[in-house]
């Protein structure tokens, strides 16, 4: 089936690619309307699965639930030799780099899942401060259980998480301008309004502070991505868009700077889909015990769907984008 649906995308890309759709043609107001939607159902159909779902198929280092960097290419990923858990870190450690972190800020992570980039800050920047956001239950009992450990790294006081959305996060939760850095690790998917994203980050960052964003991005504008009751993505990202990789910026120039933008080769997030998936395949048995069979069918088929959209020409045309910005 992968492949099938991956040769149809390639023909899709290739014409797009060809014949390129402009931005301001797709019934799209990015600049307007509510910053996201769908939340509720994105949380009960996607991200508030049980808990025993995602053990068995996330790396056990990181419980990192977005792209693992193999390589720059697709002949270095190819060539690789990483573990997941090593390529997790590897994103992490390339995010940081990016960034331009020094060990000493106070980072607000908007999306924090499980608290991935917060375990690897921690291992490697041991006076940093972090504030996680999410809007998941199943992260926060996590991320909770954590905090309770006195010997876990988010049990030391130096990790705080807020059980909300962007949306609803507002001064009461963070004081405006009070941090050096804002992250966010595959949530501008569910963003709908990109000003709206820039103005609430903006207001959270002290002055000279940075905002850095690493999303699923597409090079072509592919209209039917942009609309989640067009295509799968809405059966299984409720409210989720892949925004072409030159817009996120278009819509920062009102509240911060753009810095530098950085296109992610798709094979990237194609080898860690195939990873996730065969680890899935692996606890199936086990899964059985916790998820009824069309859950079981849910997933499997949202893995081969989603490893169809990047493996297209080897992941040039779809894979991630990472931004960097600064408030002046």
């Amino acid at each position: 089936m992968e492949v099938h649906v991956a040769r149809f995308l390639e023909r899709e890309y290739k014409a797009l690619c060809k014949k390129p759709v402009p931005i301001e043609s797709v019934d799209l107001c990015p600049a307007s309307g509510i910053l996201s939607e769908q939340t509720g159902d994105l949380m009960d159909v996607h991200y508030d699965e049980k808990a025993e779902f995602f053990d068995a198929f996330l790396d056990r280092r990181y419980r990192a639930y977005t792209m693992a960097y193999y390589g720059e290419t697709p002949e270095e990923v190819e060539s690789s030799g990483l573990t997941l858990e090593e390529a997790q870190g590897n994103k992490f450690r390339l995010i940081a780099e990016r960034i331009g972190l020094r060990g000493d800020e106070r980072i607000l992570n908007i999306g924090c899942g499980f608290g991935s980039f917060e375990s690897w800050l921690f291992e490697n920047y041991p006076d940093v401060e972090v504030v996680g956001v999410t809007p998941s239950i199943v992260q926060v009992d996590f991320l909770r259980k954590c905090m309770a450990d006195s010997e876990h790294p988010f049990g030391q006081g130096r990790f705080r998480v807020i059980h909300k959305d962007l949306d609803s996060l507002d001064d009461e939760d963070v004081e405006p301008e009070s941090f050096d850095v804002v992250t966010s690790i595959g949530l501008v998917c569910a963003i709908r309004n990109l000003e709206q994203l820039h103005a609430k980050v903006a207001r959270y960052l002290r002055p000279g502070g940075r905002a850095f964003h690493h999303l699923i991005t597409s090079r072509p504008v592919i209209p039917q991505f942009l609309d989640p009751s067009k295509s799968l993505i809405g059966a299984y990202f409720p409210g989720g868009r892949i925004w072409p990789f030159d817009e996120l910026p278009r819509h920062a120039e009102s509240h911060l700077r753009f810095e530098k933008s950085w296109f992610i080769n798709g094979m990237n997030y194609w080898t860690t889909l195939d990873e996730w998936h065969k680890r899935y395949w692996g606890s199936l048995e086990r899964l059985r015990q916790h998820l009824p069979p069309e859950r079981l069918k849910f997933w499997n088929d949202y893995f081969i769907l989603c490893k169809a959209c990047f493996r297209p020409e080897s992941g040039i045309h779809f894979g991630n984008g990472h931004y960097l910005f600064s408030k002046g």
